[in-house]
């Protein structure tokens, strides 16, 4: 059972776009590639609870919003 909304990649996107974030500005802080994080917000690859904490962390914002 996941942790994680099912919506939680299309939540990052609209938070990235509400705040004028680039995705490769994330992906630079967190240590990944761009290609890496573009396919975890498009879905390509799981959007995990690891993963939630550790944007939530780069972005310096609570997880809840991924989480259910």
């Amino acid at each position: 059972m996941s942790v994680v909304k099912e919506n939680a990649n299309e939540i990052l996107k609209d938070y990235l776009d509400d705040h004028g974030i680039k995705q490769s500005f994330v992906a630079h802080k967190m240590g990944i590639s761009n290609p890496t994080f573009n396919s975890r917000v498009q879905g390509r690859l799981k959007f995990d609870a690891d993963f939630a904490i550790a944007v939530s962390k780069a972005l310096g914002i609570k997880p809840d919003i991924f989480l259910k």
